[in-house]
């Protein structure tokens, strides 16, 4: 445990510091609406490589989930799928990304479509996520409590909008698996930013 603990800065230590102290100099900095999203490149379980936060003349949805640990993140990307064709409808492109390595993204992805009556998935799911970009993007990031539960720092749920112009429209943080945004509401929120040309919210003091 010890081992564990010094290997990811939880057994104190100067030089183990490092990544704390990014996140401490980063915490409470979250994205600015309106702004772009830091563009970070990632490989794709279903093949190929995507940069992430580049415009792509549609509206964006990206789901950061916490890996494949997490049987919560398990259920809510499975809902997401039992309402993907009405955000297909809407142009809306989604993606759910991780900081898990390839083998267990890939794992992920075959629970996934056990779960859905289809058994499929047709959104991209990327993994691969750095500690330097959770912290560019503002992401609550946490230490995993045992090597049972996973070998890395990783980040807490997020959601974010991205419109057409590569703006972040809405960005969605929480610090636990337990709170996360109702996709009901979300997918009749895009619906309405369309239909009434709405703003972007929350820029007050930026």
């Amino acid at each position: 445990m010890q081992a564990f603990q010094k290997k990811f800065g939880g057994g104190g230590g100067g030089q183990q510091q490092g990544p704390e102290q990014a996140a401490a100099a980063l915490a409470g900095k979250r994205l600015i609406p309106g702004q772009g999203l830091p563009h970070v490149t990632l490989h794709t379980v279903q093949g190929g490589v995507i940069e992430v936060g580049a415009p792509t003349g549609k509206w964006q949805l990206i789901v950061v989930y916490r890996g494949k640990h997490c049987p919560v993140s398990r259920n809510y990307l499975a809902s997401l799928q039992q309402i993907i064709y009405e955000l297909d409808d809407l142009g809306v492109e989604v993606l759910a990304l991780t900081a898990d390595g390839r083998e267990k993204a890939e794992a992920f992805l075959d629970s996934l479509r056990a779960t859905t009556e289809t058994k499929e998935i047709t959104y991209r799911i990327a993994y691969g996520l750095r500690l330097t970009d959770m912290h560019k993007w503002g992401l609550y990031v946490s230490h995993p409590r045992n090597i049972r539960e996973t070998e890395h720092p990783f980040p807490e749920p997020a959601m974010f909008l991205i419109n057409p112009e590569g703006q972040v429209q809405i960005a969605e943080y929480s610090n636990s698996p337990f709170c996360r945004p109702d996709l009901r509401i979300m997918i009749e929120g895009i619906r309405y930013i369309e239909e009434n040309d709405y703003p972007v919210r929350g820029t007050y003091g930026f």
